[in-house]
């Protein structure tokens, strides 16, 4: 069965609900171990969900997640409609299971703006976040063809960020990635942010037909084998399963390169300034808290008061 998107709404969100960052949560001394990090993890999901539903409505929100991280992610995003989340089973990345969201996605509303929403991060003022994800949608309406994706410029950039190195700046189209720098030193990330490279924020942005035709075109095997198994299941009460053995004929290195982000993943990035982006933070400077106190939150030396949705 293939995603429906509502016909009041032209707007989707995909939450991925895991990603590599977030298995490195430390308390400033050592890894947190497997019931401390589903605390934060929990927390991150919460915001995300919050995040989402600002983005498009709660029958537009879908899901990619892994099948052994169900107990974390199944609470925030229980609102979420079985048809609409896609579930990798051990071994399998959750890369996949977004691309298979966004081919279902492109199968029935191409012209629909995707936003992938990744889940573990912190700003210290979502309404600067859902400003620039909202104006940048509203520029992308302009640009069918064009995928993208925030690049964060805040006076403070936090440490073991990826950084976007981007070409001359364009208020209505964004700017062009030239590179892509991958958690430089901290001396290296106050030189580029001199220069005015971007922290990636992992978010991105685009009709779902521009998503897939880069899909398609990149990694055009796998496109035909995520849109079989998509139409295979025919229950609206059946989550989309990306099981292990369908795809362990793939090689290490082929699944490693299936990344919807730059470089692999050609796109432009619309700057944003002020969020309080606070990413990769340590145990000890983040609190994730529950929904009643969200408006009070400290996240941080960066971040001074946060903002969340009710």
């Amino acid at each position: 069965m293939k995603v429906k998107v509502s016909a009041s709404q032209a707007r989707c969100c995909i939450v991925v609900a895991h990603d590599e960052r977030s298995e490195r949560l430390t308390d400033g001394s050592r890894l947190l171990n497997s019931q401390e990090a589903a605390i934060v993890k929990r927390g991150l999901l919460r915001q995300a969900s919050f995040r989402a539903r600002r983005i498009a409505s709660p029958a537009d929100v879908l899901v990619s997640a892994r099948e052994e991280d169900r107990r974390i992610w199944s609470s925030p995003f229980w609102f979420t409609q079985p048809a609409k989340r896609f579930i990798s089973d051990h071994g399998v990345p959750t890369s996949i299971s977004t691309a298979a969201a966004v081919l279902s996605v492109a199968a029935t509303a191409p012209s629909c703006l995707v936003t992938i929403l990744p889940s573990d991060f912190w700003v210290a003022w979502e309404s600067v976040l859902a400003d620039a994800i909202d104006k940048a949608l509203i520029s992308l309406q302009r640009m069918p063809g064009t995928v993208a994706t925030l690049g964060m410029s805040d006076t403070h950039p936090g440490s073991d960020e990826d950084y976007l190195i981007v070409g001359p700046a364009s208020s209505q189209m964004g700017v062009a990635i030239q590179a892509k720098a991958n958690r430089p030193d901290p001396a290296a990330a106050r030189q580029l942010s001199r220069e005015g490279a971007l922290i990636a924020s992992g978010i991105l942005l685009g009709h779902a037909q521009a998503f897939a035709a880069r899909i398609h075109k990149y990694w055009s095997h796998l496109a035909r084998e995520l849109a079989d198994a998509v139409d295979a299941n025919h229950s609206p009460e059946s989550e989309h399963r990306l099981p292990a053995d369908a795809y362990e004929h793939l090689s290490r290195s082929v699944v490693s390169s299936i990344r919807l982000s730059p470089p692999a993943f050609p796109m432009r990035a619309f700057r944003v300034q002020g969020s309080g982006w606070c990413s990769r933070k340590c145990l000890n400077q983040v609190q994730p808290v529950s929904p009643p106190d969200l408006g009070a939150s400290s996240y941080g030396p960066n971040c001074r008061r946060s903002e969340y949705p009710s």
